[in-house]
């Protein structure tokens, strides 16, 4: 029978008539090429069907759903947000608020942590408030101790929103749904239209929990006064007392986000709007993990910055090559340093760079596996800047006092705001920030080394996030040429900043080209030397201790910063 051909006689069904046969629609083989149709259904709804194009809720009726009404009324982004954390201690709790605060912050939205357990400890000294009988459900003093603490740390989030805030994250346990009762009753009452949002912290992973309790006792005011002994009994007493009366946020009680060991697994309910796109990636990114960030300036240009011609296209000059060695032998060296403390088997370090010929050629010693993405490239000037300031700049900070020479109108109005004022016909730092938000969540989510080389404004912005600097003061950061800045995360969720200098080869550049065997060597950036010379031990360039303080005879020194 051929393809389209309809049969005659159709067998009966178990249990079917013959008159029932013949009013059954019917069915017949098609081609692809043939429009379905099927006897019974009005013409052409099939295709639409199969297509997708069906009108299926012409009536209304999903639309009419509970849930999408609940939905439609919190897609909108709130006037503001009430971010309630909950979990048992040691959960990873303030790890997750602090991470979070950190992000929106930079993302531009004016977020501030309420800790409770802050409160509580200004209004009880902790060496009283920080025993776990003082967690006891029957000590009446302290449950009045603890609900003052509460209170005060919700009205000041009350006036925080009230005066522009955006997001308020109410860093506490809010281990009964009781609890989170009242905090919904509160901030339906105080009259203004505020959302809450539940951030439960789950940890069932036992390696994580031992972590996290460790953690909290070597760095808690709770157990200061306490040997670590005596602080890791009183806190599993106090996590005991919380277990007693814990219970998990469920669907009724409004939106929440669930993090399980801190982010190896998300479960949102009722979540839109800004909540959706940006921070429950954010959220599945998160992580505990140690390894180092570095990040530098691309190398510098053969092209002459000032010419017509601009620099965008520009190689590396013969000064350029000398760092990009130098910066193979750091992250090698120091990649070698991290799994061997680790323990871990080596991994590739992830390399990223921006677009821009000199970015690319500053790691070409070192990979040949990297990702070039736009995102790194840099703020967009428009009509500005052509012929002065093309991308590479002389300074460790953009050239804004020679803009404000050549462009002093549009440099008085850009001054009033320079996060948010666009240049004209380009960008503005607030478009960058935008376009790098994957990215970070990329490098945030990456459990090995990462390597970032890009340009001064674009590293602006993202050392204001690791730095917990102002994102809209990002314009004014220095950013220091030919010297890697390490951003290594801690596990409180900041960062340790610190600088290192770099002292340009006089370049043995062929020399290497002939020694690394073929491009596939240069793949493991953070293992073994493949072709001899590679390895930083046989070559000749001093140790990095003993690079930073050359640095530092020639102007340069190796600085260090915590940022929690």
């Amino acid at each position: 029978m051929s393809v389209g051909e309809v049969p005659e006689q159709f067998e009966l069904l178990v249990g079917e008539t013959g008159e029932e046969a013949a009013e059954r629609p019917r069915m017949r083989r098609f081609s692809s090429s043939d429009e379905i149709k099927l006897e019974g259904i009005h013409d052409g709804s099939a295709a639409a069907y199969y297509r997708g194009d069906s009108d299926v809720s012409a009536g209304g009726g999903l639309n009419r759903s509970k849930r999408f009404s609940e939905r439609e009324r919190l897609t909108p982004d709130a006037h503001g947000i009430v971010l309630a954390l909950v979990g048992l201690p040691a959960r990873g709790k303030s790890f997750i608020s602090r991470k979070i605060e950190r992000f929106l912050q930079w993302r531009g939205l004016s977020t501030r942590m309420f800790n409770v357990g802050r409160y509580r400890r200004e209004a009880v000294r902790p060496e009283e408030s920080g025993r776990s009988d003082f967690f006891d459900a029957g000590n009446k003093a302290a449950m009045a101790a603890r609900e003052t603490a509460a209170v005060a740390a919700l009205d000041d989030a009350f006036g925080f929103l009230n005066s522009g805030g955006k997001i308020a994250i109410l860093d506490a346990t809010n281990s009964t749904a009781a609890r989170r009762k009242l905090i919904v009753n509160q901030v339906r009452a105080y009259g203004k239209p505020f959302e809450v949002v539940f951030l439960e912290a789950i940890c069932e992973d036992a390696e994580v929990l031992e972590a996290n309790m460790l953690g909290k006792v070597q760095n808690s005011p709770d157990f200061w006064q306490l040997s670590p002994a005596d602080a890791l009994a009183d806190l599993k007493a106090r996590i005991a007392k919380y277990e007693e009366v814990y219970e998990t946020v469920q669907d009724h009680e409004g939106a929440y986000i669930k993090a399980f060991d801190l982010s190896s697994k998300i479960m949102a309910n009722n979540c839109y709007g800004r909540l959706a796109k940006s921070m429950l990636p954010f959220m599945m990114a998160i992580h505990i993990g140690a390894r180092p960030i570095w990040l530098i300036r691309a190398g510098s240009g053969e092209a002459n910055p000032q010419s017509p011609k601009g620099d965008r296209c520009s190689k590396l000059s013969h000064a350029g090559k000398g760092y990009a060695l130098s910066l193979t032998d750091f992250v090698r060296t120091r990649a070698e340093r991290y799994w061997k403390k680790a323990g871990k088997s080596k991994e590739p370090t992830m390399v990223l760079t921006s677009t821009m010929p000199r970015a690319e050629a500053s790691v070409c010693y070192l990979t040949s596996s990297h990702e070039q993405t736009s995102a790194l490239n840099p703020i967009d000037k428009g009509a500005l800047g052509v012929g002065w300031w093309d991308v590479e700049c002389h300074g460790n900070a953009p050239p804004w006092d020679e803009m404000e020479s050549r462009h002093a109108e549009f440099f008085s109005e850009w001054k009033k705001d320079p996060f948010r004022t666009r240049f004209p016909g380009g960008e503005s730092y607030m478009d960058v920030m935008k376009r790098l938000e994957t990215l970070l969540v990329e490098v945030e989510m990456s459990t090995r080394p990462v390597l970032i080389v890009s340009h001064i404004t674009v590293l602006q912005l993202l050392i204001a996030y690791f730095r917990g600097s102002p994102v809209e003061e990002a314009w004014t950061l220095s950013m220091p040429k030919n010297t890697v800045m390490e951003i290594s995360p801690t596990s409180g969720g900041g960062f340790v900043y610190e600088e290192h200098p770099l002292i340009a080869r006089t370049s043995d550049e062929e020399h290497l080209r002939s020694s690394d065997g073929d491009s596939d060597d240069r793949d493991s950036v953070a293992g073994e030397s493949q072709g001899g010379d590679w390895s930083p031990v046989k070559r000749r360039e001093p140790p990095l201790d003993e690079q930073a303080e050359a640095g530092a005879k020639l102007g340069g020194k190796t600085k260090r910063m915590r940022s929690e």
